[in-house]
């Protein structure tokens, strides 16, 4: 084959089909990795303001508990169930303990009577029932007076729980709607046939049989890698190792609903008789770094629960088995006399025999 225009027309062709096809299933990615956080912090926001709200409430204190812990156990629940039925859809399977977001902890759900559990689990529609219920939830007890919001305020956050369950929507339309099959299959054809004609043609072009080798296989290669990363990633929701951990979204969205009826929100932060009130000297002679006056405290400094937390269920897994590894080599070196490693979420530090501590690596 001398006129080599023909392949040259024809590689670039599947080129542009296969990276066409990567690039939008990028997109299909990010925009469900966009719409199932923006729903949990839609969500999220919309509890926090109503617990704000209940705060100040003039109401028996049962009552206003009683609202609080039927508001977060049903943001919690609502939240799993919107997480289980994106990978329901995707994994198709007939047994419920088969969905991993069933496995889920929520916050406390045996707190509500058998009658409202077995509604939830007879329900083909779950996160729109649950979310009907916390519209109904807000407006009676906005009518009792539990919590007296004015009414721009309410419907400013009653349409951020709506916004969440537009995010929802969003989601399910990205698990709903596949890549066009039509387009997939001509991709998956034309690359047999590159596949097949590669060998033939690098052959007539190099003399040395292991130069035809190893082209060959790096042109089947990246475009079969692409065209696979592409099948992989087109759907985030499901069970694959490549999908979103939707297990620690589940945890965040737990400690976070748990932290707004915690004790630490029981009273709000005060100054102290020494605060200084006026801030039109930009020479402050208080002014510090946040760690220097928190080490000025007693107890210990806790760092962000995200550090532990992965992108994907395949990074996950990584970060258990190094964690676990790590952690190993640390009981054995600390009982030799020598350095002890400690993780601390994505850092390692060495502790050696006299207490000192040192950064080991980080990412």
């Amino acid at each position: 084959m001398t006129d080599n225009a023909a392949w040259t027309a024809f590689s670039a062709l599947l080129g542009f089909l296969v990276v066409f096809r990567t690039s939008q299933a990028y997109t299909r990615f990010w925009a469900g990795c966009s719409a199932t956080h923006s729903m949990r912090m839609e969500w999220f926001n919309a509890c926090v303001m109503f617990l704000a709200y209940a705060r100040i409430s003039k109401a028996p204190q049962e009552k206003v508990k009683n609202f609080q812990g039927k508001l977060i156990r049903l943001f919690s629940i609502m939240h799993a169930a919107a997480l289980a039925e994106l990978e329901e859809i995707n994994v198709h399977v007939l047994d419920p303990k088969d969905i991993n977001a069933f496995q889920y902890e929520v916050i406390d759900p045996a707190g509500f009577d058998e009658p409202s559990l077995r509604a939830i689990k007879g329900s083909t529609s779950k996160v729109e029932l649950i979310f009907a219920w916390v519209q109904m939830l807000i407006v009676e007890s906005a009518e009792q007076q539990i919590i007296n919001v004015p009414a721009p305020v309410l419907g400013t956050a009653l349409r951020l729980i709506s916004e969440g369950l537009n995010a929802f929507n969003d989601a399910l339309r990205i698990t709903y709607i596949p890549f066009p099959f039509p387009y997939a299959q001509t991709c998956d054809c034309l690359l047999v046939l590159h596949w097949i004609m590669t060998p033939i043609v690098v052959q007539a072009w190099v003399t040395h049989a292991a130069w035809a080798g190893v082209l060959t296989f790096m042109q089947v290669f990246i475009v079969q890698a692409l065209n696979s990363i592409a099948a992989e990633i087109e759907n985030p929701f499901g069970s694959d190792a490549n999908d979103l951990d939707s297990c620690d979204m589940q945890k965040e969205i737990n400690v976070h609903l748990a932290m707004l009826v915690s004790r630490s929100m029981i009273e709000l932060p005060k100054l102290t008789t020494n605060a200084i009130r006026d801030f039109d000297d930009e020479f402050l002679p208080s002014r510090q770094s946040l760690l220097g006056c928190l080490n000025s405290v007693e107890g210990e400094m806790k760092e962000s629960h995200r550090n532990d937390q992965a992108y994907s269920k395949a990074e996950s897994r990584a970060g258990q088995r190094a964690y676990l590894a790590v952690g190993m080599l640390g009981r054995q070196s600390g009982a030799n006399g020598r350095k002890s490693i400690e993780s601390r979420g994505s850092s390692r530090w060495a502790r050696g025999p006299d207490g000192k501590q040192e950064l080991v690596w980080a990412i």
